[in-house]
């Protein structure tokens, strides 16, 4: 069962540069992946830029983790997994919104599983699963256009995450370079995400990128990159999408049930 990334930092080297308001950090997406992260911090008239290499792994729960996990399903809350989902453990925000979208009625139970195949989605994405992202991405954002959002946060979460299903679909097709014709018949179907997902299928071509204001309230941004070692030109990001719902935005979905 996988869990979150650990990060083992090894020190390389540290240079001084010239003033800069922000922090940046590059963190490789993949797992048994590795990448460089410079950060840089401003102090004073000087920033300070420290370039360490990141290995990106997953570790599997022991058996006895295991059983933890599975006699804890039940009473995974809906904070919880939209906390898990926000902090980009993928896989265990699955497995609570999959606790979650079992015990649910309608209209809660397309809503969670809206969110659960867009949590799938996204780890397929990091995980090098192109097709798999596309293809679960896509029907994630189909059942909560069904829900017909009219604001507040679930609208947000539904229109950032079809923002990241048009970013991958529009840079696979880049990847394929495909001629005009044949851009004509990928309507975004499934069948187009099959296709075009086998392009640099298995290699690590989205990574993230976080950039914090430190003249903004210390305020976070995190994008995806599209990185492709083939490319010489500046990446291209979208946003990466949060959730930022409480148990308070499940009520028109949910009425008086607070089981969740």
């Amino acid at each position: 069962m996988a869990v979150s990334p650990t990060h083992l930092h090894l020190p390389s080297s540290s240079t001084l540069l010239l003033p800069s308001s922000s922090f940046i950090s590059s963190i490789p997406s993949s797992p048994l992946s590795a990448s460089t992260i410079l950060t840089s911090t401003k102090l004073s008239s000087l920033r300070v830029r420290f370039s360490r290499r990141s290995i990106v792994r997953y570790n599997d729960h022991s058996g006895e983790e295991d059983e933890e996990d599975e006699n804890e399903e039940e009473n995974w809350s809906f904070e919880e997994a939209v906390s898990l989902f926000n902090k980009r453990d993928y896989y265990k925000s699955h497995d609570a919104l999959e606790a979650l979208w079992i015990r649910a009625e309608e209209p809660a139970r397309t809503l969670f599983h809206g969110i659960l195949q867009c949590a799938v989605g996204f780890h397929h994405l990091f995980n090098n699963n192109h097709k798999g992202a596309m293809m679960e991405l896509g029907e994630g954002v189909c059942k909560l256009r069904k829900m017909n959002f009219e604001d507040g946060p679930f609208q947000e979460f539904e229109r950032d995450v079809s923002a990241v299903l048009e970013f991958v679909y529009q840079t696979q097709l880049e990847l394929a370079a495909c001629s005009e014709d044949m851009c004509l018949t990928m309507d975004q179907s499934d069948r187009s995400y099959q296709l075009l997902g086998g392009y640099a299928a298995g290699e690590s071509i989205y990574t993230l990128e976080t950039v914090v204001d430190f003249n903004n309230g210390m305020c976070e941004k995190t994008s995806i990159l599209f990185s492709p070692s083939s490319s010489s030109s500046e990446p291209t990001r979208v946003k990466l999408p949060t959730l930022a719902a409480t148990n308070k935005h499940l009520i028109p979905f949910t009425g008086d049930d607070e089981s969740f």
